[in-house]
């Protein structure tokens, strides 16, 4: 089975150098010869941090925010920094941030305009540095999480390459608080237990396996490499996620967009769902397609723990995996 986009925390493209830049130069975008990273022959990379990352003020620590992927924010008003690094071809971006896993307008540089999407094109071995800016309308009391995204090929469909895509991107999640005490997470939410479940592990994937054929055979079925649909149409796809093979059980959120836009799942905005140690489980997740005619790809993300306080010494538990990116066909 090929490689899935699978992004752990410890990946070791996600660059460290830079952070010394913080002060300079972040109102502006610009970027620089990154030819150290020659060696990884396609390879992407993101680094997160703000004025407040290197509270311990020793470097490498592991108490630090920065270790923990933790954003102290005592001002909205100053930027988020985000390193991103790109390795083995010219290629364009697109950039998308979730706030709670609810995608959110942002802007880059003090003078942007506030978009649910931001996309560039990077050359190969160079990195960029985006001064992210925040809405000043965030809920700020408790502890929040900040899901950014890095996909390829915006312009590019599956149904363009005949096949669907498993390499495509890149993503990041960061604890975000307000104030140095609201450092932990309370968990409130409900998940619910998949109906069908394997002692199994695959990658994730969203299928048209309706008939579960997966239970009997073991074989996960693959996604379509074009979904034809109406516009506004309800229509269902199969997930299929594991949970990581160390935890005794899990918490995982399913999060899935279309053209590059969160939409609803199961009439909201995102699924929670409780696995058994070594399970995968199996159900039915119904979106809406878009009103207009046109292409558009599918994504979904899988994150683990997703409402837990990030701990930089337990990498697996917080574990983020991307679907095979396929297209959906919107016809009248």
């Amino acid at each position: 089975m090929k490689k899935r986009l699978t992004v752990l925390f410890f990946i070791v493209i996600i660059i460290l150098s830079g952070c010394s830049s913080f002060n300079k130069n972040i109102n502006r975008i610009h970027k620089w010869d990154n030819s150290k990273y020659k060696n990884f022959p396609s390879s992407i990379g993101i680094n997160v941090y703000n004025k407040n990352s290197f509270n311990t003020g020793i470097k490498n620590d592991p108490n630090s925010y920065k270790a923990n992927h933790t954003l102290y924010i005592s001002d909205l008003t100053k930027p988020i920094t985000v390193m991103f690094n790109n390795n083995g071809k010219d290629r364009k971006f697109i950039m998308n941030v979730y706030y709670d896993y609810e995608q959110i307008k942002f802007k880059i540089n003090s003078n942007g305009k506030f978009d649910q999407k931001y996309t560039f094109n990077l050359d190969d071995g160079y990195e960029i540095e985006l001064p992210l800016y925040l809405p000043q309308n965030l809920t700020k009391s408790g502890s929040h999480k900040l899901l950014i995204t890095f996909c390829i090929a915006p312009d590019l469909h599956s149904s363009d390459l005949n096949q669907t895509i498993d390499w495509y991107g890149s993503t990041t999640i960061q604890d975000i608080i307000f104030s140095p005490e609201n450092i932990n997470f309370g968990n409130t939410k409900e998940f619910e237990v998949p109906k069908n479940f394997i002692q199994s592990s695959y990658n994730y994937t969203l299928n048209q396996d309706y008939d579960y054929s997966i239970l009997k055979t073991k074989i996960l079925p693959n996604p379509p490499i074009v979904f034809t649909v109406k516009p506004n149409q309800k229509f269902k796809l199969i997930y299929n996620v594991s949970s990581p093979s160390a935890k005794k059980s899990s918490q995982v959120l399913l999060l899935t967009t279309i053209g590059y836009k969160q939409v609803l799942i199961n009439n909201r905005p995102y699924l929670l769902l409780e696995l058994p140690k070594g399970s995968t489980g199996i159900g039915e997740m119904e979106l809406i397609a878009p009103n207009k005619p046109g292409l558009y790809e599918i994504i979904s993300y899988s994150v683990c723990s997703p409402f837990n306080k990030f701990d930089g010494k337990d990498l697996l538990s917080f574990n983020i995996e991307a679907s095979q990116r396929f297209t959906l066909k919107v016809k009248e």
